[in-house]
């Protein structure tokens, strides 16, 4: 365990010295300052409903851990092996008196400490800026509900890390792995929803019409139980086909922790607890997939021989 350790030392100083990691890192505040901005500019325009101002503060960041959270995986993990062996600096490495399972240990501890460093500091940057520029008050149940979220992105991110230290594993070249890697989060965010919602639609139809100019301005919009209807069984299929995919299990959990749970035009209000239990379907994924994969690069790993 102390030669992973000394694995992970150098492994956290090179990441956290490297351009590649401070790039993530810009992307992430700068998203994070534009959803700010448009989460402020909704209050002052008052665009945004009821739900308490905290948890609408907290639902701006969803949309951006679920594009970042990935990609910083992603680049901490594409060239962990495939980089070492393409530069010829995986065999000296082994030469020395250090076992295999030491060298991917101390990479996953150290990748695993800077996604949580990152993740959990510029989500609660973003989300303590959105309170000193409102004057939000927090209460209790809203410091759980924030910390849960970066627990749970913090898991969806170390899921992509798995997935692509695994891809990395098998490759000769980090280039390869990177591709792989970027095609497999293309698949689960861009390519299944929009599978998802042909299959639906192919299924079910288009969505029955209605008229909205006999609704005066200002009134409250009453959705048609005809159209309530087609969208629950719209959802049903599009949660069947994405049954896989790390990005809807993430987005269902993290987007409910947030705000009143609207579902099929009816607003419900569910305390933390009951929403997790409703979620662990939700939660399991996002626990099995490192597993899985990080016990699939174990396998690969020692048992390659290097030439």
């Amino acid at each position: 365990m102390n030669k992973s350790l000394i694995v992970a030392k150098k492994e956290f100083t090179d990441a956290i010295t490297s351009k590649r990691f401070w790039l993530i890192v810009g992307l992430f505040l700068l998203l994070y300052v534009v959803n700010i901005y448009a989460t402020s500019l909704g209050f002052r325009m008052g665009l945004l409903g009821p739900t308490r101002l905290f948890l609408q503060a907290g639902s701006s960041v969803v949309s951006t851990m679920s594009i970042m959270a990935p990609l910083l995986g992603v680049a901490l993990a594409f060239s962990a092996i495939s980089g070492e062996r393409e530069k010829g600096t995986l065999k000296v490495l082994l030469s020395r008196p250090i076992y295999r399972e030491d060298v991917i240990n101390g990479k996953i501890i150290s990748s695993l400490a800077l996604i949580a460093l990152t993740v959990t500091v510029t989500s609660f940057l973003s989300v303590s800026a959105s309170i000193l520029l409102q004057g939000i008050t927090v209460t209790l149940d809203d410091v759980i509900r924030l910390c849960i979220f970066v627990v749970i992105s913090i898991l969806f991110s170390f899921a992509y890390y798995a997935i692509s230290l695994f891809v990395s594993t098998l490759s000769n070249r980090s280039g390869q792995s990177l591709v792989v890697s970027l095609g497999v989060w293309i698949f689960f965010a861009l390519i299944l929803p929009l599978l998802a919602s042909f299959i639906a639609l192919s299924i079910l139809g288009p969505p029955p019409s209605f008229p909205f100019q006999n609704f005066t301005r200002g009134q409250r919009r009453q959705l048609p139980q005809s159209f309530i209807e087609y969208e629950r069984k719209s959802a049903q299929i599009s949660s069947t086909v994405q049954v896989i995919s790390i990005n809807s299990h993430y987005s269902s959990l993290a987007s409910s922790l947030f705000g009143q749970r609207i579902l099929f035009g009816q607003e419900q209000n569910i305390d933390v607890l009951s929403l997790l239990a409703l979620h662990w379907i939700d939660i399991a994924v996002l626990i099995i997939y490192p597993i899985v994969f990080l016990a699939a690069s174990y396998m690969a790993f020692t048992r390659r021989q290097e030439k």
